[in-house]
């Protein structure tokens, strides 16, 4: 079983935590109905030069109901990977649609659908309550690593949004029927922090974060969401095809600044669960026969072989790297839907 390292104090964590604090930013998850989070509508992260759309996502117009002129819809819902790009044409959804028009026409769309953080759970969430009914033609989920690595860093609890434990920690103190009147503490930032920090330690020893059970437990948590598509696809409409998204781990070289993407123990625990994640994804591709509402792909080892420094983190990538994979987005769109994916004559 893993243990917390000795050396690090209680006073090391919770600057460890104030560090990460900075990162809640309600700009870029903004409480939305069931889906915990997704992108305040409208808002402009900062130093982004592009917007949010209606529903919080990253879209550069309104997803509304397919005209006729749309000849083929596309959704791509996922996490923060989905969102990176100076421009919708720079991600990867953005990409994908500059593909599928070269082989469709001009009436080929891809609407983005990733959330920053977002976890599996989220995204069949999602799906039921506000894409199903806008008529895609096919439903791609990119994710998985949010699934991994979360609850190492945020909320310790498996399968659960990465900032539930902050928003519980809100609503118990604004909404607790026992305080009354002065019986209630001034809430100040500071005060705040150390709630929220307080109800994180908790929910850690709760969990027996870091242990093996705790990791068993992110893949169990994991395996029966993919469990939970696969039983509510053939009602969705549309086939949904979950691609296990790549991540730096899995690179057998890994070149420049990719070198120096984590730690070697958060490295090490990415590995065994990417390793364990491609096993679920093994055993529900065998389970699956000939369904074609939904489909599992393994793509965390995409880039195994190449040399080139395509990740900026252990999940982002560059340029090159998002070109790659909207590359073989349009190849599973094609396989999907049993369309070509070269030139049209």
């Amino acid at each position: 079983m893993a243990q917390r390292p000795s050396d690090e104090s209680d006073h090391a964590r919770r600057q460890k935590f104030l560090k990460n604090f900075q990162s809640f930013d309600a700009n870029i998850r903004f409480p939305a109905p069931y889906v915990q989070f997704a992108g305040k509508p409208l808002a402009a992260p900062s130093e982004t030069g592009w917007r949010y759309d209606a529903l919080g996502y990253r879209n550069d117009g309104p997803v509304e109901g397919r005209s006729a002129a749309e000849t083929l819809r596309v959704f791509v819902v996922g996490d923060s990977t989905l969102v990176e790009g100076q421009t919708f044409a720079d991600t990867i959804p953005g990409r994908l649609e500059s593909g599928l028009k070269q082989v469709h026409g001009p009436g080929a769309r891809v609407y983005d659908f990733g959330a920053v953080s977002a976890c599996l759970n989220q995204m069949v969430a999602l799906i039921t309550t506000r894409l199903m009914d806008l008529q895609p033609d096919v439903i791609l989920i990119v994710g998985g690593a949010t699934d991994i690595f979360q609850p190492w860093s945020f909320d310790p609890r498996a399968g659960y949004p990465y900032n539930h434990f902050a928003t519980e920690c809100l609503y118990d103190f604004v909404f607790d029927p026992r305080k009354t009147g002065g019986d209630a503490p001034e809430l100040s930032y500071e005060r705040l922090q150390e709630m929220i920090f307080g109800r994180l330690e908790n929910l850690r020893a709760l969990t027996n974060w870091q242990s093996d059970i705790w990791e068993w437990e992110v893949v169990r948590q994991f395996e029966l969401a993919l469990k939970r598509v696969a039983r509510l696809a053939p009602g969705i409409g549309a086939p949904i095809r979950f691609l296990l998204q790549p991540s730096v781990v899995r690179k057998v070289e890994r070149a420049g600044d990719e070198a120096g993407a984590a730690s070697g123990e958060f490295l090490a625990y990415l590995d065994r669960q990417y390793a364990r994640f491609a096993g679920v994804l093994d055993r529900l591709h065998a389970e699956a026969g000939t369904e074609a509402a939904f489909a599992v792909r393994d793509l965390g080892g995409l880039f195994a072989e190449d040399t080139r420094p395509l990740f900026t983190d252990i999940v982002h990538l560059n340029g090159e790297g998002r070109q790659r994979m909207a590359d073989r987005l349009q190849q599973e769109v094609a396989d999907t839907l049993g369309a070509p994916i070269g030139p049209s004559a």
